[in-house]
């Protein structure tokens, strides 16, 4: 299979295709979000532990991707951890990989008396992401989409408090985990005012909300209620932008609970698009789902295939954008990353 015939050229640029979805419009083609976040790096040719700790780099290694790829959304990003590190949970570093929680800042339940909410201009590595943010809407905010992505409530609660644990007191000490959610939620709600300043569109994601780790009665009871308050939030002072969720993992138990939080878009991991369309119906649009390993290890013309067969399954791709299921491997071949976006615009046409 030849991956670089017969390929559309745009007649959009990225930002005019986007802004269709809001406007209930049909772009020329899909959109194509690949889940570009340390991976960013590479392009710049910096080493991700760089990248990760000082906010121009990370913007200019954002700003170099999309003049690279032509991705129709920048993700300002690196781990789910960056609330709780705020918060004090302690991150250890590395100079080719993302960070990694060392040492949650909770070590038993009545360590939360401790617990405060960031200041965002000096805590943890939140300037970081806030000046990353700000180089990114200057430079290239006039032709993409430019986004900073944090960890939900559950995801920063079990960036403070060992997942283990966590699950556990969801039903051995519900009401305190209910008091950690609420602490999250606020920490979470001062992160979206602080991108929103910034003219960024926020993006939450809650992988401890995954199917895998959480059933529908828990994700009913401690994922829905505060992801909502977040999404009602976007909605309240976002200006018309749309609130959007990312979930990585199995997801398929959960998308009736999903919908009690009210996201106008989900990005999807490891499960069937088709049937999230099934149960969203148009309430959502779909972002999805490439297999990012697949993007590691396969060649551009398996990539080609896997989009085309997403693309098909999707229809009338009516709400629909093409994307990685999760972050782009930060050793992606950049020509897996091309086949990927050269797809959308293949399979992925309005205008044929």
């Amino acid at each position: 299979m030849n991956t670089t015939a017969a390929i559309p050229a745009d007649t959009q640029g990225s930002l005019e295709r986007v802004l269709c979805y809001l406007k209930g419009e049909k772009p020329q083609r899909v959109a194509c979000f690949p889940l570009i976040l340390n991976h960013a790096a590479r392009v710049l040719g910096v080493p991700v532990g760089v990248y990760n700790r000082d906010g121009k780099v990370m913007g200019k290694a954002h700003v170099a991707a999309f003049r690279r790829y032509g991705n129709d959304l920048i993700l300002i990003f690196s781990t789910t951890s960056t609330l709780a590190e705020a918060m004090g949970t302690k991150m250890k570093f590395f100079d080719e990989d993302a960070p990694q929680i060392e040492e949650p800042f909770l070590k038993q339940h009545s360590d939360i008396s401790k617990l405060k909410l960031p200041d965002f201009s000096k805590d943890g590595r939140l300037p970081v992401y806030m000046e990353a943010t700000e180089i990114c809407v200057k430079e290239v905010g006039s032709e993409v989409v430019v986004s900073t992505v944090f960890g939900g409530p559950l995801t920063t609660a079990a960036a403070l408090y060992p997942v283990e644990l966590l699950t556990r007191d969801m039903i051995k000490n519900p009401a305190w985990v209910h008091e950690l959610l609420e602490i999250c939620t606020q920490a979470g709600i001062k992160f979206i005012d602080e991108i929103l300043k910034r003219g960024a569109l926020p993006i939450i994601v809650e992988p401890i909300g995954s199917g895998s780790l959480v059933s529908p009665r828990h994700f009913k009871e401690f994922v829905a209620p505060y992801l909502k308050r977040l999404a009602d939030h976007v909605h309240k002072t976002g200006g018309g932008m749309p609130a959007v969720l990312h979930i990585c993992g199995k997801t398929t138990p959960n998308f009736k609970a999903m919908l009690e939080a009210d996201f106008d878009i989900w990005s999807l991991d490891a499960c069937d698009l088709g049937e999230a369309k099934k149960v969203a119906g148009h309430r959502v649009a779909l972002v999805g789902n490439v297999i990012p390993a697949n993007l590691l290890k396969n060649t551009p013309e398996e990539i080609d295939a896997e989009a085309r067969e997403i693309c098909e399954k999707m229809g009338d791709k009516v709400g629909f954008i093409l994307g990685s299921g999760c972050e782009v491997p930060i050793n992606t071949p950049p020509e897996n990353i091309d086949a990927l976006i050269n797809a959308a615009r293949k399979y992925g046409r309005y205008d044929s």
